[in-house]
């Protein structure tokens, strides 16, 4: 029964045409991501699915919600800030990337392989929340 809910949740998240930037970190189900996120503090939890969704306090969805008029980074003043740039290519942040999650420079790819507790960590590094 479990192995059936999960392949049909599988089935209805590749088949929704919504959701894009979500899909790009989350390729399917992964129950042990889940536990991980059900065990988060409020704030955290809301900083996590932000970062996902796009959603997230960033200028570029802050921006298009005409809650902020400049969508370019506070840190490093040259991109516009999404959570791709934030978590994956933001100057700024290359010593933090590096010494949290191993690597300069990253893309959705490679974010959606990782756990999202690094990925928390870099986001509080970056005392963008």
């Amino acid at each position: 029964m479990h192995l059936w809910a999960v392949n049909e949740q599988s089935c209805l998240w590749q088949n929704t045409a919504k959701s894009r930037q979500a899909k790009q970190f989350v390729k399917q189900p992964n129950i042990r991501l889940t536990k991980y996120a059900l065990k988060l503090s409020r704030k955290d939890l809301r900083v996590l699915a932000g970062l996902l969704t796009g959603h997230a306090d960033l200028n570029l969805h802050l921006t298009l919600m005409q809650v902020r008029n400049d969508e370019v980074c506070p840190l490093c003043l040259v991109a516009e800030e999404t959570t791709l740039h934030l978590l994956g290519k933001c100057c700024a942040l290359i010593n933090q990337r590096l010494e949290i999650l191993g690597c300069h420079y990253l893309e959705y790819e490679d974010l959606a392989l990782l756990h999202w507790r690094p990925l928390l960590r870099l986001t509080k590094a970056s005392k963008r929340f």
